[in-house]
C-alpha cells in the first residue's frame, strides 16, 4: 500500500536570501502508512508547525521533496487542492474562522467541493455530533460569541465535515477540558478504527501516546526521532533531554527498573503495566519491592 506521507531531505527556509533568512526545516526524512497516527513533539521553534504546513500545501518545500496523499506538494497547481485531501486545524482556531454562523463555518467546506445541499446539512449534522455538539443548539451561534474551546472544536467539525484523508491537528486539546479532551481521543481513535490518518501535534506525550502508533521529535528543525512509541519508551536519554512528563504507571516501572528490577519499560497501557507488575510480584514471592525497613523510612 503506497504511503500516505513521504518527506525525502525535506527543508524549509524562510525569506531565503533575506537578512531574515531563517532554516526551519532541515533535511528531514520519513514516511508515514495510511491509517496510522503519527504524533509530532517538540519545544517551541522546533518546526512543528512549519512541518504541519507542507501536509496541507500551505507551504511548499524549498529543498528535498514532500509527497501528501500521492501528490507532490512542491507542484503549485497541486498544492492549492491538497486541503480537500489534508486539513490542518491550527493551534488558533481564530485564524482559520472567518464565516458569521458555525453552520456556514463547517459547511465552507463541503460548499468548496461542490457538494449538494441535501449532502451539506447532513455532513454539518454529522461533523457538530463527532465534537460534542449540536446542530439546533450551535449551527446558528456566531462563531465570534464562542469560548476557544468551543471554537476549537467549530474548526475540528469543519475539517472533519470534509471527510479527508488526513487529518493535521495542532494542538487540538489546548483550552479544552477534561470531557472536550476525551472528545478529541475519541475522534482520532474512530479514524483509526476506519483505517483514516491522524497527525496530532502536541507538547504533552502523557496525553496521546496510548493513541499515537509513530512519534517524531523536531529540535531546532531536525529531525531527532521518528519511530514506533515503544522504542521511544527505551530511549531514556531522549525522554529526559525534552522533558516529557510519561503517565503514573509508567513512572512506577521506570522507577522498579531503576532499582534493578527486571521488567518492560516500553508499555502503553495501565493494563500492560499491571501485567508486568503481578509478574515482577510472583518472581520474588510477594518480598517488597521497595525496601522495607528504617532506611526506607
Amino acid at each position: 500500500m503506497p504511503k500516505i506521507i513521504e518527506a525525502e531531505q525535506l527543508s524549509h527556509t524562510y525569506l531565503p536570501g533575506s537578512v531574515y533568512e531563517h532554516q526551519a526545516l532541515k533535511d528531514i526524512n520519513f514516511s508515514l502508512d495510511r491509517g496510522k497516527v503519527l504524533g509530532i513533539f517538540g519545544p517551541n521553534g522546533s518546526g512543528k508547525s512549519t512541518l504541519a504546513q507542507h501536509f496541507n500545501g500551505l507551504l511548499r518545500p524549498t529543498g528535498g521533496s514532500m509527497l501528501v496523499c500521492g501528490l507532490n506538494t512542491a507542484d503549485p497547481k497541486i498544492s492549492k487542492d491538497l486541503w480537500k485531501k489534508a486539513g490542518l486545524v491550527f493551534q488558533y482556531p481564530e485564524q482559520q474562522i472567518f464565516q458569521i454562523s458555525v453552520y456556514d463555518e463547517i459547511a465552507y467546506g463541503p460548499r468548496n467541493l461542490g457538494l449538494p445541499e441535501r449532502e451539506i446539512k447532513a455532513r454539518v449534522a454529522e461533523a457538530l455530533q463527532q465534537v460534542g455538539l449540536t446542530r439546533e443548539k450551535t449551527a446558528p451561534l456566531t462563531p465570534a460569541s464562542l469560548s476557544g474551546g468551543l471554537r476549537r472544536k467549530v474548526a475540528i467539525a469543519g475539517m472533519l465535515a470534509i471527510r479527508p484523508e488526513l487529518l493535521i491537528l495542532d494542538e487540538p486539546m489546548a483550552s479544552l477540558d477534561l470531557a472536550g479532551r476525551r472528545f478529541i481521543l475519541d475522534i482520532i481513535k474512530k479514524r483509526r478504527q476506519k483505517n483514516e490518518t491522524t497527525i496530532i501535534i502536541s507538547h504533552s506525550l502523557k496525553e496521546i501516546m496510548t493513541i499515537t502508533d509513530k512519534i517524531a521529535i523536531l529540535d531546532k528543525g531536525f529531525l531527532a526521532f521518528f519511530g514506533d512509541v515503544k522504542d521511544l519508551l527505551t530511549r531514556t536519554e531522549i525522554l529526559a533531554r525534552y522533558h516529557f512528563e510519561l503517565p503514573e504507571f509508567l513512572q512506577v516501572l521506570l522507577a522498579l527498573s531503576a532499582r534493578g528490577f527486571d521488567l518492560k519499560t516500553n508499555v502503553r497501557s495501565m493494563q500492560e503495566a499491571s501485567k508486568e507488575i503481578l509478574s515482577l510480584l510472583k518472581k520474588t514471592k510477594a518480598r517488597p519491592i521497595f525496601g522495607s525497613g528504617k532506611d526506607d523510612a
